[in-house]
């Protein structure tokens, strides 16, 4: 499995300029037992915390065996060379997640160039311990440290870091186990002898994957099944934490629309597909594909229906989704295009037979403006990103109430339809990526 290789120069210096050279390539040894992972799935210092956030414009504290402690701005790295680096991440627990394409500027560059000559570290530092806003601490022989692949990586697939892998800045380090590679560093402890190793083992003192350094002190052989039973139950856990924002790392058009919210719901999927094959997925899913629609939309028809209100049924047939909810009352309130689009709807949701959309909001300025109490304004949101091979598809919902006894009202309401309102948003997000499968083997049978 190819290791790392560098695509080429994006910036050099303050000015800007670009610069292009030869694409290098090296490989590591082959990581033994590792399996190639369906997406990137986040693995970070607490399993129901959020990540950190709003670490913008922080600085990174430089402490440890040097003549001047201090702090270092996270501004003066834009004067080192950047650099484009496509490599894999490989995780303890024996997932591999493939050619990522990292930015940032490579450590050896802020050790030789920042951290020398203004904090002067001991003649004999010999590790680096990175540490980071969740908590969490990597410790890096110097050695590993100044590798030519390690990079201090604020962007990822052309776009800024998201929190969810690290933002603002985050270290990576190709030839070593995930564990290693810091999210959200703001510091660095300069250290002539290691420091004392994390509780159970779990952080070996070099941690490469050539040489299989899962643990401290068991076997790799012995850890690897139960590290892999952990795979699915802790990215659950952590992907409850996450939100829209967290994945992107900058401004959506979602934020733009809708910047406070009460209640929300977020979802996402990776996909073996490009950019524009999920967009155009996504814009031509029908009702029909979406296998959870119609009964659970049906169910929430059923008061109304009782009341002779309205059909159980709904129109939830043959012409793409989309199409659909603006039929219904939603209104496309914002997007940008084969990227993200956004979606608003007004009305009582919480009443069993009063609850139709209010008609005259037909546009932004309509939606944003709306504020006649007794009501509760819903956006919702798909955004798909590129990531690594593939893309990822995320649907976020963000509803907010136009006063407190509608919002009283709502989170009743909310509790009870939750669970069905995420099994509609995961089914949608499943019809797209069978949506896509059928495209591609149309393509080969063609």
């Amino acid at each position: 499995m190819p290791g790392w290789r560098i695509t080429g120069l994006v910036r050099h210096g303050q000015q800007g300029k670009r610069v292009r050279r030869k694409l290098q390539h090296r490989d590591l040894h082959p990581s033994p037992h590792q399996r190639p992972a369906p997406g990137f799935p986040r693995f970070g210092a607490g399993l129901w915390r959020p990540p950190p956030r709003g670490l913008d414009g922080a600085r990174l504290q430089i402490s440890g065996d040097v003549a001047a402690p201090g702090e270092l701005e996270v501004g003066a790295l834009a004067s080192l060379e950047r650099r484009c680096q496509v490599s894999d991440l490989h995780c303890v627990t024996t997932w591999t997640k493939p050619n990522l394409a990292w930015e940032g500027v490579a450590f050896r560059e802020v050790w030789e160039k920042l951290l020398v000559p203004r904090f002067r570290p001991a003649a004999d530092v010999a590790w680096v311990i990175f540490f980071g806003a969740d908590g969490y601490r990597g410790t890096l022989a110097l050695e590993d440290a100044l590798d030519e692949s390690v990079l201090l990586a604020d962007g990822l697939d052309g776009e800024p870091i998201g929190v969810a892998h690290g933002a603002p800045l985050r270290l990576v380090s190709p030839a070593l186990y995930g564990y290693k590679n810091v999210k959200h560093v703001t510091g660095f402890g300069l250290r002539r002898r290691p420091p004392k190793p994390l509780p159970f083992g779990l952080e070996h003192r070099r941690g490469r994957v050539a040489r299989e350094e899962r643990h401290a002190f068991l076997p790799a052989w012995l850890v690897r099944l139960p590290y892999r039973l952990l795979i699915r139950a802790v990215a659950w856990a952590q992907r409850r934490s996450l939100s829209l924002a967290d994945y992107v790392g900058r401004s959506t058009v979602l934020d733009e629309v809708m910047p406070r919210w009460e209640a929300s719901e977020f979802h996402h999927v990776w996909l073996d597909a490009s950019l524009e094959e999920t967009w155009a997925a996504l814009l031509a899913t029908t009702g029909r594909e979406v296998r959870l629609l119609r009964p659970l939309m049906a169910l929430r028809r059923l008061p109304s229906w009782l009341l002779r209100r309205s059909s159980v049924g709904g129109n939830h047939g043959e012409q793409p989704l989309f199409a659909t909810l603006e039929h219904s009352g939603f209104v496309r309130l914002a997007e940008e295009p084969g990227r993200e689009i956004v979606f608003g709807v007004v009305g009582r949701f919480w009443s069993p037979a009063g609850n139709a959309p209010v008609g005259d909001i037909a546009d932004l300025d309509g939606f944003v403006g709306f504020d006649k109490p007794g009501y509760a304004k819903a956006a919702m949101s798909f955004l798909a990103r590129r990531e690594g091979t593939g893309t990822r598809l995320m649907s976020e919902t963000r509803v907010v109430a136009t006063d407190p006894m509608a919002a009283r009202r709502f989170r009743w309401y909310w509790r009870l339809i939750r669970p069905g309102s995420g099994a509609i948003r995961r089914s949608w997000l499943a019809a797209v990526g069978r949506r896509v499968a059928r495209s591609r083997v149309g393509e080969k049978l063609r």
